[in-house]
């Protein structure tokens, strides 16, 4: 399955063009709602069966439903507006969203989360963000670990001058980190585009583990025990209390497994 975002393809040619996709793939826009169709949803309905929810100017959410696996989730494509103002009623109609299962949010919202997620460029002041920040705390969601690219999307100017910054995101509510804790977002290399692509592989391989991983006492006593837990507990990680909770233990258990 495919999302492709700001296609700029005016609706009179978009039927052309998706036409020579070939006859076995489907496609979705968002055309009634946004004369440039910023969304076109792509899949194979032989593999995977879709049933849009809701269409707006900023977003499409469907149910996806694989039918090689058991994989069934609520996804939400993004096209964020430019603008704080334009970008309200994506927040309202994210917050208004009814869902019960699994829930992966993943697109282009044209807006950073913290001040460090851009290099060079107009300086990113609290007021662009807060909007953003307090929709994913209200809807529940956290951000899935990335690889890969550090920003998502960059100018492509001349190395002196060029201009990066991470406006394109995935994230998932608690049921989906329940059933794909595992599961990485790849921010591929942007190739001819100026944003990363993101691919995220819900295939989860399993790997059998010796035996689970034991916190000793003796272990919690030492020094550079303390100062993992001290410096991680420091970071600020976006998303809802539980989230950001998970996380941090997480990222302790990863730095201290090599501590005897």
């Amino acid at each position: 399955m495919i999302a492709c975002l700001e296609t700029r393809v005016k609706k009179h040619r978009s039927q052309t063009i998706q036409r020579k996709m070939g006859v076995y793939w489907q496609c979705k826009d968002n055309y009634d709602y946004a004369p440039n169709g910023r969304i076109w949803l792509l899949w194979k309905e032989a593999n995977v069966h879709v049933t849009v929810l809701e269409s707006t100017d900023q977003l499409i959410h469907c149910l996806v439903k694989d039918k090689n696996s058991s994989f069934t989730s609520c996804i939400t494509f993004v096209y964020g507006l430019y603008t704080i103002q334009h970008r309200i009623p994506l927040w309202r109609s994210l917050r208004n969203m009814q869902t019960n299962g699994l829930w992966l949010i993943i697109g282009d919202f044209n807006s950073v989360l913290n001040v460090d997620d851009g290099v060079n460029g107009i300086p990113v002041h609290q007021a662009e963000m807060i909007d953003f920040q307090k929709c994913l705390d209200g809807i529940g969601v956290g951000q899935i670990t990335k690889r890969g690219s550090k920003f998502s999307w960059s100018n492509k100017r001349d190395a002196e001058i060029r201009i990066y910054s991470h406006i394109d995101w995935p994230f998932g509510n608690a049921n989906w980190f329940n059933a794909y804790n595992g599961v990485e977002a790849i921010y591929m290399l942007p190739g001819c585009s100026d944003h990363t692509p993101i691919m995220i592989n819900t295939k989860v391989v399993k790997v059998k583990v010796k035996r689970p991983y034991g916190l000793l006492t003796s272990v919690m006593q030492q020094r550079e025990y303390k100062e993992v837990v001290q410096n991680t507990w420091s970071q600020k990680i976006q998303g809802y209390a539980m989230y950001y909770v998970w996380k941090k233990l997480k990222l302790i258990e990863q730095q201290i497994r090599d501590i005897q």
